[in-house]
Order: C-alpha cells, then structure tokens, then sequence
C-alpha cells in the first residue's frame, strides 16, 4: 500500500510553536533512572507484528495493528537549510508518514513517522538538537544500566522540552531498536492533558544509518481533556496549581502526574502501550 501524502501540517514544516502558559519556563522534572535492558543486534521481532494493515512508502514499511488507524500517507520532505530556515527545522531530505483515519481523532498533534538519515541530521545540527538527541539515543542503547531519564531523547524539531517523561521503554523493531516514553512537551507552565499527550519514539536500525522518531496522541485516565485552565479533572487526577500563584510548586505536579503514568498499566492508555509498541516493532527500513 503506497500513497503519496502531498498536503503538509504547518506545524511540522514551519517549526513546532507548543502552547505555554505564563511566563516561566519550567526545568525538566527529575525522576528516576530507568534500567535499560541490551538487546542483540540480531535480534527481531518479526513473531510480534501484529495483525493489521499492512502500508508502505518509499524503502518504509510497518503494520498497523487492528483499529489503530485505516491507513497512511508517506511523502519525502526536502532538505531545509538556510537563514530563513529556524534552527530546529534545518534537516536533511527525509520520509514523513502519517496515519489516517488515526483511532483518537484531531488531537494537538499528528500521529506521524520521521525516518532521517541519521548522520546527515547529526552533521546538519552538529551543534543543535539532533546531534543532541542522536547522542543520547546512542549513549541509552549502547549500555545495560541505570538511566536518568533527562539523559534520553527528546524530538529534535520541537522548541520546547518534555514537562515529564514516564513509562520508558526499550523495544526492538525489524533491524533496530529504540526507546519509547509517554510524554507531553511544553514552552512553560502548562497542565497534562490528554489533546497534548503523546506516545514518543526514537530509534535507530543496526547500521546507525536510519534515525526513526515516532509521535502518536494518547490519552491517559485522570487527565483534563484539554490544557486549558479550569477544566475538568476526572477522578482520581492530580489537582493543578493555580496559575494566578507565581510560588506554586509546577515541579510537583509533573511528577504526581509522572507517578500517576507510571502506576498505571499499560492497557490503561488509549491507544493502549502494547498496540503501540506493536506498530512499533512492525517496522521495517530497508537499505
């Protein structure tokens, strides 16, 4: 299945400009380290691709798993450089696909694959996000240890940071692997909802030369269903400061939220983890 998606989302050609609330930018939530588990090269998952419809585009192909979404649109973005190019849009040509027909509807963000040709964005930004990201995708993967999540990747093209990181993860793909997390990124103060949370990925084939980043919207039980100030928290959720207050503790509500996430199991998210992960682990990028 192959289709060309030729109408591209402002958001990601023209930069990611995330909604903020007040004038602080808050500092990344610490948590605790994860143990990332080694996986051989090797080793695949191919006895995990689900049952679903199968989409390809271009040397790109994966399995979408059953009510996930109806199918995808892929299309390959030039190269962006250049002064009138933001320093987190400046890329190498690269494959974007999008899901359609996408289980959750319109949400803040689109559920969408990026496939870049991992040195080139590297050597492009040697000195910007994705050198940064790459790194610590590398320094995660190359190691059985404990990891701060601080230290994992963050989407090199977004101009704001992760408030909180939760439920990490490694997991194999077809000739790869990479680390998955829950996540939402902000530009400052700003309340955990369900239009903004996302199911991040990003990984790297076992030839270093194909650097995958995956962004898919996910709800989680307990969280408002917009950022908006003053809507309604469902039972169970954290309680939000008030924005009126410039001494209220927003570190302190990441983390509740953080353990929230991390309390929960994994069919608790809509799309649930395992659907996720399973697309995930469908992928396949040939040379």
């Amino acid at each position: 299945m192959k289709r060309l998606f030729v109408i591209l989302t402002a958001l990601l050609v023209a930069g990611i400009f995330l909604p903020a609330c007040g004038s602080a930018v808050p500092e990344v939530v610490p948590s605790p380290t994860v143990m990332v588990q080694p996986i051989e090269p090797s080793a695949t998952p191919t006895e995990n691709v689900p049952a679903g419809i199968p989409v390809s585009y271009d040397r790109f192909s994966l399995v979408i798993p059953t009510g996930l979404a109806t199918g995808a649109d892929g299309v390959l973005i030039p190269e962006a450089r250049g002064e009138s190019v933001a320093p987190w849009d400046v890329a190498p040509e690269h494959i974007q696909v999008t899901l359609v027909g996408y289980v959750l509807g319109e949400k803040f963000l689109q559920p969408q694959i990026f496939i870049y040709p991992a040195q080139s964005y590297a050597d492009m930004q040697e000195r910007g996000a994705a050198a940064k990201s790459l790194q610590q995708l590398q320094a995660v993967l190359a190691q059985s240890a404990m990891v701060d999540t601080q230290e994992l990747p963050a989407i090199p093209f977004f101009n704001a940071p992760p408030a909180l990181t939760a439920q990490v993860k490694v997991i194999p793909f077809q000739q790869g692997r990479g680390v998955r997390m829950v996540t939402q990124y902000a530009g400052g103060r700003a309340i955990i909802n369900n239009s903004e949370l996302i199911y991040h990925f990003e990984g790297l084939t076992d030839d270093g030369q194909n650097y995958v980043i995956i962004i898919l919207p996910i709800t989680a039980p307990g969280l408002p269903e917009d950022g908006q100030p003053g809507s309604a928290i469902p039972a169970g959720g954290v309680s939000v400061p008030d924005y009126t207050d410039m001494n209220a503790n927003w570190m302190g509500y990441y983390g509740e939220v953080r353990q929230m996430f991390q309390n929960l199991d994994g069919s608790a998210f809509n799309p649930t983890l395992d659907q996720l992960d399973s697309l995930v682990q469908s992928i396949l990028i040939n040379p």
